[in-house]
Formats: C-alpha cells, structure tokens, sequence
C-alpha cells in the first residue's frame, strides 16, 4: 500500500531527527511511548501504553516519566527544529497564550483559583485550575505547540515570566522572528526584552493607549535649543483619530471573508519607552446589525507593514485557540493526571510532541489518505485531519511492538510495517 510506505517513511525519518534528544539508553522506551501517544487519544500514560504491544514491563515506562532522564527543554529545541523546516516561506511567527484545565482535586500539581475569562453562561468567574502557557509556531493549516509550562499556584513567577522565558529560547533558534499575542501580554516587562533581542511584536492594546506622534525634525539652521531633543510629538486624541482617513477592504479573515474599515499611523509609544510602531484601528461590519462594530487597537513594531498585512498576521493568532481545543478535548491533554510538576509538563511535552507530528502527517499526504477506511461517509475533497490519521494508525498499528524498531547502532528509527490481520473465512456449511 503506497499510502503505508510513505507514512512509515516520514515517522521514521521525523521521529529519528527527535531521538537526538533524547538519552542513548531512554530512546527505545520514550520511542514506545511516542507511538502510543500517536494512537491513544486520551490522557492517561497506561491507555499508550496498552495501545501498542509493550515488550518490558509497566513499570519501565513509568519509570521513564517518573526520573526525568529526558530533559524537556531539549525535546522542545529539537520539535522547533523539526517544525521550522516546513514552515511556510517568510519569517516564521509564534504565538503565546495561556489556557486553563480544570482540576476538582486540590492536590494536584499547581492547582489554585484562578480567573476565567472566557466568560461563559455556564461556568463561574473563578474556577479551581491549572494555568498553561504555551508557545507554538505558526504552520500552513494552523498553530503547532513547541513548549508548554505550568504556571506556579505561589511566587514570582507569572505568566509573563514564564512566556519571557519561551519567547528567548524561541529566539535563540529563530532570531528575528515574529511573535503574535494578545492584549495580556502587551506589557512593558515582557515586549522590551524581546525588541532587544531582534524580535517582531504584533498585538492588541487598549483603545486609551497614549500614543503620540513622532517629534518633528529638527531643523539645522534654526537655534539650538537646551535639553535632551524630543522624543514625542503632540499626543493622538480620540477626535484625530476619528477625522484621519479610512479605507474599507474585504478580507479573509478568521475563515470567512469580512468587511473591514482600516485607519492606520506611525505613532510613539509610551509603555514602549518612546519606540516607534504602527498602529492600525479596524472595525467589523455587522451584517444582522448593519452597523460597525467597536474600534479595535493594533501595535506593530514593523513600521514598513501595510495596514493589511498587520491585520491578516494578527488572524493567525486565533491558531492557537484551535490548538487548545484540540489538545484538551481530543488528545488528551484534560486527563493528564501526574502526581509532580516535572512529570507533568515532560508527559504534557510527549503528548504535544505525538499531536505535532499528525498534523505534519496531515500536511505532507492529504490527497493519498484512504477515507474509505476511517470516514467512508466523507467526501474525497474533506479536509484530513490529525484525528483521521490517529484513527487509521489506530486500526492497522495497534499492537505493533515499536521498541525493537530502533537500531541503537546506527541510532536509527524504522517505523514498522502496519499489522495485516489474517483474511476471516466463512465457516463450511
């Protein structure tokens, strides 16, 4: 099956690339686990260990986890690598964010009360919840998780330090890239470390934002005067805001096409400590209501971006939300129950490892895929997703012993053939 050769191919080509990581004597157990996690889509460490067809026993695996042998910041290093090679051409773009999981125990790694803000009809203002900052890298069908961190229930250490700390390791393997976030971590403390390693900022702000414009060039032949030169101009009002000129585009935004209205200036921001960026206010077109929606506030620290560009960059961000969905509901990522913080966030990194090489899978043979044997009822158009690739590796790679697939000389992976069950005859009259 032609589809089988170049599945095994790609894994066994990606998943040796990520052995380097790991420890010589760890790798044909973490490889164990990596593929169950490539099958089971739940949580629990003992539904990818049953998945597959184990060869030591329970406690290997466990013990694996347990240890912390494997360093999960290099595991990280190594997917990023992996991941940038298929990004699409252009300066690659990560997202940051943060998520809750919802825990009912007290006792579980970093489990306090927390704010929720997606403000749902359902479900109180402050729940009991663990706190995930993520960071991944925008790809051609959405955002891809790297590294995930727990944030601390007491200390120091928020969300921002915690995201400073992703965005430089990020940084020292992508220089220059471009990262998207929301208005939370449109802070001082978080964006100026960043714009002095090089790195590109696009992000929400609040609308009473003091932006100024940029001083007016000093004229060589007028006096000079005493003092430091001026850093800002006149300060922006809401009614200059208003009277500057608009322009109205239909874009493709957040999976449909949008009417826009766009208002775009070079400015001087404040927080930033007088760096300059463009700020551009876009407005949505309410169809049902027939009217303009709120005006919204965006900052880019790219000055030679058009009004267009910033807007459909900022869209990506909405990538990592799909990501979150994804990771707690189908992958397993709302089940992990780890009695440490290390073993939790290592656990968290396989599963995230295991969910960024379906969607590489999804990327790489879409048009080969065989729906009639997971999803006979879709159409061959219909998008491929990770969940179909789980699901057909589930069928014809279950109980398939994976250790003994590495080579420990050449330190080579080769992904085993898929398990071909003996044909059922009919039984004689």
């Amino acid at each position: 099956m032609l589809f089988a050769v170049q599945l095994c191919r790609l894994l066994s080509e990606w998943i040796s690339f990520l052995l380097l990581a790991v420890p010589p004597r760890s790798r044909r157990t973490f490889v164990e686990l990596l593929c169950g996690c490539l099958m089971s889509q739940d949580g629990w460490l003992t539904r990818a260990i049953g998945v597959i067809g184990r060869k030591c026993h329970w406690t290997t695996y466990f013990k694996l986890i347990e240890r912390g042998s494997i360093k999960i910041q290099a595991l990280a290093n190594q997917l990023l690598r992996l991941l940038i090679r298929f990004t699409p051409a252009g300066l690659p773009m990560v997202v940051i964010d943060d998520t809750l999981v919802i825990r009912w125990s007290p006792s579980a790694p970093d489990v306090a009360i927390r704010h929720e803000h997606s403000r749902k009809p359902n479900r109180p203002r402050f729940v009991n919840a663990q706190c995930w900052v993520t960071i991944g890298l925008v790809m051609a069908r959405g955002v891809l998780p790297i590294r995930s961190r727990l944030v601390p229930r007491s200390g120091n250490t928020n969300k921002l330090v915690i995201a400073g700390a992703l965005v430089r390791v990020v940084a020292a393997i992508v220089p220059g890239a471009r990262v998207l976030v929301d208005s939370w971590y449109m802070r001082r403390r978080f964006l100026l470390p960043l714009l002095t390693r090089g790195m590109r900022v696009i992000g929400q702000v609040r609308r009473d934002t003091a932006l100024f414009l940029p001083p007016a060039p000093v004229d060589p032949a007028a006096p000079r005067r005493r003092g430091r030169p001026r850093l800002y101009g006149p300060k922006l009002t809401p009614e200059q805001i208003d009277a500057s000129p608009t322009r109205e585009h239909r874009l493709f935004l957040y999976g449909k096409w949008k009417d826009v209205r766009l208002r775009s200036t070079l400015v001087v921001v404040r927080f930033l400590k007088a760096r300059q960026a463009r700020a551009v206010w876009y407005e949505f077109f309410d169809h049902k209501r027939r009217a303009w929606s709120q005006p919204r506030l965006l900052l880019a620290t790219e000055l030679q971006l058009e009004p267009t560009q910033v807007m459909h960059f900022y869209t990506l961000r909405w990538g990592i939300e799909s990501l979150f969905q994804n990771l707690k509901r189908w992958w397993g990522a709302n089940n992990l129950w780890q009695q440490s913080r290390r073993v939790l966030e290592l656990w968290m990194q396989v599963r995230s490892t295991a969910y960024a090489l379906m969607q590489l899978l999804a990327l790489h043979l879409p048009e080969a895929f065989p729906f009639n044997e997971v999803a006979p009822w879709r159409k061959r158009q219909a998008i491929v997703t990770a969940g179909l690739f789980a699901g057909w590796m589930r069928r014809h790679f279950s109980g398939v012993a994976f250790r003994h697939a590495y080579d420990r000389k050449s330190e080579i992976f080769t992904f085993p053939e898929p398990r071909i069950d003996p044909q059922i005859r009919p039984a004689p009259a």
